[in-house]
């Protein structure tokens, strides 16, 4: 079974997460969130994501259930929504299932708050030692791997 864990945000990441019967997961896809400058404005960049996963067969999609913050601008709400809604077009047409897991759900159950150093290090532990945790700005991978895990250890045996 693959899973794709989207954390959503343009400094987010992505990840595909396979476990086989009897298996350890293990990390067989991991970027960053590509991103394109349009108009002076910073989008996510869908089809670079859709070229990526092409060769790659996704059972389920995972995307961290976020929202539109407080005191963010109406102008920055709006794009933050534009993506989001991108990527769970994409996720539709890649996989024949989408889940949404809040952060707080899914951070709790694996003891995690919001350090971003936190969720590098648990990554490491989990997926084993790797170039990839060893840069900060690689926390949104490391969060859309561990949003797979959670998903396996949490929905995968209800569902197989």
């Amino acid at each position: 079974m693959n899973v794709l864990g989207i954390d959503p945000g343009k400094s987010g990441g992505l990840a595909v997460v396979s476990r086989e019967i009897n298996s350890l997961p293990r990390i067989i896809f991991a970027i960053k969130m590509p991103t394109l400058q349009i108009n002076n404005k910073k989008i996510i960049d869908i089809l670079t994501i859709k070229k990526q996963l092409n060769m790659i067969k996704i059972d389920i999609s995972v995307i961290e259930k976020v929202h539109a913050m407080p005191r963010q601008g109406v102008t920055s709400s709006f794009q933050f929504g534009r993506s989001y809604g991108a990527i769970e077009g994409l996720c539709q047409i890649l996989s024949s299932r989408v889940d949404y897991v809040a952060p707080v759900v899914w951070k709790k159950a694996m003891g995690l708050d919001s350090s971003k150093q936190a969720s590098l290090d648990l990554a490491r532990m989990k997926f084993g030692e790797s170039n990839l945790w060893k840069k900060k700005s690689n926390d949104g991978i490391a969060e859309a791997a561990l949003l797979c895990l959670f998903w396996l250890e949490k929905f995968s045996n209800a569902n197989s």
